[in-house]
């Protein structure tokens, strides 16, 4: 096939024709290094220093194509000429492109907020399956974290810190209509571009809800003029990264009889490691998964109608067995200028997607949580087997008839029975869209009124079955199913008045009036039952409520909200050097009381384009320098339906409160200051984007601690805590090309200061994380773990007894050779909870990526790395793993390697105690461990073939690719992987219980094969 290939090339191509001439700019001026290539073909070259050059091309027919950043590219036909000379006008749309604001677009030119933009072609080249996941590194400012490795997972964003102690998710808005619940609906393929709104002049005009920041997603619509269809099939494999090596059999009964000896025990395990398993749990547990991922579109139209049409499918194995996710979406773009002055259409998103999830993190302590596979791979003894050897079922407690002594080997579960007995399956239907009706009149006034729809229906069930094996402690009494729908819809009217004119050919001024009500809908109906046999273990067909014997339960309840909004905008630019834009937006919400109903969000900033002044015509390398600042006031209702009120429930016939409210609360208001520099060199090759911004996020609510005047009710909110976010957003953009070679390159950098500035009464609150804790502390960084100081170990008796006091007494007198040294921080004379302190940072000082597109005639090569700097982790699983826990659980490899088993033989890991009298575990920076990283998130490799070759059989472009995702990783941390967020345990902490690594689904490094074709 290769060979009939380069015979077609060489027979199209035999004859030979030489073209030369000169590339000049509108000044006359030469310009060097113009890409000049034949049209759908790989023949190219580039202009000399003074813009000429000279290309051979197999006739004297073709289209000669002249390429340079900053210029208008421009196609000559050849007609057998052998001069053709070329001038390039400026580019003046490319170097003054429209970004989407709120309610509206506007020129880049003329942008007085900080607004990050994204080509939906930069999200496509990361081969993310959802959308979320693409948007990481591709904006300064945007913090995107995949908690989990576990398919269906939505990322984590945050812009420009954590600007509360509730919700923290950004506004996300697709189309014009908001969503809730990310964006996972919609295939990445389908986005134009997306626009992150990060300071109070961009975000003030979505008012209430604006505090986390604004996510403006725009699909793509059709061209009038040429229909295409868009054809992209995919195929990958993955497999997990980062798995740490356990210790075997052998080494964990040596390890257990070595802290026997240490504790003066006389017990040994005496059983023969050689006639036991040597199970690897974690290879056991994960598996190559495969990736599928197709999407088709339609796109096209005419001067009255255009239409995008598209639909794709995913479908994604997990790297831990049992965990899978599916997609399947359709999407439909259409509008029709129905008369010069009408213009209707509508934008459709249908999707299904099905996920069948495990417990991905945490140990399932939680209500309602599933026990984490990954945790319990690694706390499990590889001296157990897998399948019991009489019954040839999954084992769950290590099986009697293996040991002597089957304690020896720990409680912990079987992780693939797990998998297997204890996931989840969740179906979601959704529909997001809208409708709308746009009327211009009076040459410059444009009227449009939208109806949009999120529809969403979740379906959840989980069968908590028995795990088989030989000392099962689950009954079949025990077995239970859990069923659940949760149905919710979003409706939003918004009309809008916009104006724009141009007065005189200096005065620039537009105005954007507007209403918007949304109402918010949803029930919960759950239901569960017990009492299941053995037959029901195995046989999903007998999952349901119906077929269990014992107790049934059912509950539900119905939550609504509703928000009538007016709001403004009003701009102008004078000659376009100076410009001013003022938002304000008045918002009415249900979820505060009567006396707190509405707010009041202004905004207001001002810009200079300074590259417009008369002194800096001759400076020609500068096309485009603006100074940019502003301040404005944004709201956060996200706070809880009834926080006001409160709230009965009946129990046992007797009517009681359940959570006391609050009818002072009211909204969380964040105030925020921004300058800025924009800045275009040399025609646009290099681009720059500077911001120092200063968030203040003040009424925050924060719960009163619980009192025994409350009763059973939880206590209530009051407005009492503020937040503090500042730090710099930096942007730099260089793209260039030369002789056929091309590339873009873009790089990101944040720097993020958080911190507590004030706490409602009390000046500090200790929230517990399992076996550490995080603290709120006026004046600390949001979440700082919290914990005792160690200072290496105690390598003989004598320093044991030589760790005193001021008066001679022992700091430490129940440790012993091998124990950790803790630090008396107080230095009050004893190791107690007042030595606790600051042990580490959960929050990143710096942000980074670096994504390059390189292009070589028909070959392209993507790059993109990101990180994060200065950020801790809590290593909890280490906690009880790497400190030889008494239940007898699993030890990694490096406790095995580096603990202290004499004088001299570590200074890092202690020795191996059950009895531990010093309590080595402890929460202490022992088990903090940086979590910086840098990670090439992704390499794509892809190959154009000849255009000449695929319109012989009727393909207008093919193109095949290659990609890598987590190629590799740099990091210090010693866990499966540094890139988490917060685990299953601490979900009701949200933000707070962040970096706490109780045993993590990781991610997995992913190699993909595809195809795109174009029609």
């Amino acid at each position: 096939m290769l060979l009939l290939c380069l015979f077609l090339v060489g027979q199209a191509f035999g004859q030979t024709f030489t073209v030369s001439g000169v590339v000049r700019d509108d000044t006359g001026t030469g310009l060097a290094g113009v890409t000049v290539q034949l049209k759908g073909a790989t023949t190219a070259t580039a202009t000399n220093s003074d813009g000429s050059y000279s290309l051979n091309v197999p006739s004297g027919s073709g289209t000669l194509v002249f390429t340079y950043i900053g210029f208008q590219t421009q196609e000559v036909a050849i007609n057998d000429r052998s001069t053709i000379n070329v001038t390039l006008a400026t580019d003046q749309q490319a170097l003054d492109e429209v970004v989407v604001v709120g309610y509206g677009t506007q020129q880049k030119s003329q942008v007085t907020g900080a607004i990050s933009s994204i080509k939906g072609t930069s999200l496509a080249q990361t081969q993310a399956v959802d959308l979320s996941t693409a948007l990481q590194g591709q904006a300064s400012g945007v913090n995107v974290t995949s908690p989990t490795g576990a398919p269906g997972t939505e990322a984590v964003i945050r812009i420009r810190g954590i600007g509360t102690l509730n919700n923290s998710n950004p506004l996300f808005i697709i189309d014009g209509v908001p969503v809730t619940g990310g964006l996972n609906t919609i295939s990445p393929n389908d986005i134009e571009s997306i626009e992150v709104l990060k300071d109070a002049a961009a975000s003030a005009i979505y008012g209430a809800r604006a505090a986390n920041g604004v996510v403006l997603v725009t699909t793509k619509s059709g061209k009038a003029g040429k229909n295409e269809i868009a054809v992209e099939a995919a195929y990958g494999l993955a497999s997990a990264i980062g798995l740490p090596d356990m210790v075997s059999t052998a080494e964990f009964i040596e390890l257990q009889n070595e802290a026997f000896t240490n504790d003066g025990a006389t017990t040994r395990n005496n059983d023969n490691a050689a006639t036991l398993p040597n199970t690897d749990w974690l290879d056991a547990v994960f598996r190559t998964a495969a990736i599928q991922r197709y999407n088709l579109s339609f796109s096209g139209g005419n001067d009255v109608t255009r239409y995008y049409l598209s639909g794709n499918h995913v479908n994604q194995e997990g790297t831990i067995q049992s965990s899978e996710f599916k997609r399947y979406g359709l999407r439909s773009n259409v509008s029709s200028t129905v008369r010069k002055w009408l213009t209707v259409g509508e934008n459709l998103n249908l999707t299904y997607d099905y996920t069948k999830a495990l417990g991905a993190s945490g140990d399932g302590g939680r209500p309602g949580s599933l026990p984490g596979v990954v945790r319990y791979a690694l706390l499990r003894p590889n001296a157990i087997p897998v399948y019991d050897p009489v019954t040839g079922f999954y084992t769950d407690l290590p099986p009697a008839s293996l040991y002597q002594n089957p304690i020896f080997y720990g409680d912990a579960k079987n992780p693939l029975a797990i998998a297997d007995y204890r996931n989840r399956a969740l179906d979601r239907y959704r529909a997001v869209g809208n409708i709308y009706v746009e009327v211009k009149f009076l040459e410059d006034f444009r009227l449009r009124t939208d109806a949009g729809l999120d529809f969403s229906l979740q379906e959840q069930q989980q069968y908590n079955g028995q795990i088989p094996g030989d000392r099962t402690t689950l009954t079949d009494k025990d077995k239970s199913l859990d069923k659940f729908r949760h149905r919710y819809y979003t409706l939003n009217w918004t009309n809008t008045l916009n104006y724009n004119h141009k007065f005189n050919e200096a005065h620039d001024v537009g105005f954007t009036l507007g209403t918007e009500y949304v109402t918010f809908k949803v029930d919960y109906l759950s239901a569960a039952r017990n009492g299941y046999d053995n037959r029901t273990d195995a046989n999903p067909d007998l999952q349901y409520l119906d077929f269990g014997l014992g107790q049934q339960f059912s509950s539900g309840v119905e939550e609504e909200w509703a928000l009538m909004s007016y709001f403004g905008r009003v701009s102008y630019a004078f000659k376009e050097k100076y410009l001013l834009t003022a938002n304000l937006r008045a918002d009415a919400s249900s979820r505060f009381s009567e006396n707190n109903r509405t707010g009041y969000f202004p905004s207001v900033s001002v810009g200079w384009n300074l590259a417009r002044e008369n002194f800096m015509q001759n400076v020609t390398w500068l096309p485009d320098l603006k100074l940019r600042a502003s301040w404005g006031q944004l709201g956060n209702q996200e706070i809880g339906l009834y926080p006001f009120a409160t709230l009965y429930s009946t129990s046992n016939g007797v009517l009681q409160p359940i959570s006391l409210g609050n009818p002072d609360v009211k909204w969380e208001t964040t105030e925020q200051t921004n300058v800025g520099l924009d800045a275009s060199l040399f025609q646009g090759m290099v681009n720059l984007s500077v911001d120092y911004f200063d968030k203040q996020s003040r009424d925050i609510l924060i719960q009163l601690p619980a009192s025994y005047t409350n009763g059973d009710a939880t206590p209530p909110y009051v407005n009492g805590a503020k937040l503090s976010n500042k730090g710099w957003d930096f942007t730099l953009n260089y793209r260039q090309s030369t002789g056929g070679f091309s590339w873009d390159v873009t790089g990101n950098l944040t720097t993020v200061k958080n911190r507590v500035v004030s706490l409602y009464q009390s000046k500090e609150q200790i929230l517990s994380s399992g076996s550490g804790s995080v603290i709120l502390r006026e004046g600390l960084p949001l979440s700082a773990f919290y914990g005792y100081k160690t200072n290496g170990l105690f390598q003989t008796e004598e320093d044991v007894q030589a760790y005193v006091n001021a008066t001679g007494e022992q700091l430490q007198p129940n440790a012993q050779p091998g124990d950790i040294r803790f630090v008396d921080v107080n230095n009050d004379g004893k190791i107690d909870d007042a030595d606790r302190t600051i042990i580490g940072d959960p929050n990143p000082d710096l942000l980074y990526s670096l994504n390059g597109t390189f292009s070589f005639k028909n070959f392209d090569l993507n790059l993109f790395f990101n990180g994060v700097y200065g950020n801790d982790i809590y290593n909890e699983v280490d906690n009880i793993i790497n400190s030889f826990d008494a239940r007898g659980f699993n030890v990694k490899r490096d406790f095995y390697e580096e603990r202290w088993h004499g004088e001299g033989t570590s200074n890092s890991m202690p020795r191996a105690t059950y009895q531990d009298p010093n309590n080595n575990r402890r929460s202490s920076d022992r088990y903090v461990e940086s979590g910086s990283y840098l990670r090439l998130k992704n390499v794509v490799l892809g190959y154009t073939l000849p255009g000449s070759l695929m319109q012989r059989v009727g393909v207008a472009r093919a193109r095949i690719y290659a990609s890598a995702q987590n190629l590799f990783t740099i990091t210090d941390y010693g866990g499966m992987d540094p890139e988490l967020y917060t685990n299953e345990n601490l979900a009701n902490y949200g933000d707070l219980g962040r970096g706490i690594d109780m045993g993590t689904y990781p991610q997995s490094r992913i190699y993909t094969f595809g195809l795109q074709l174009g029609f």
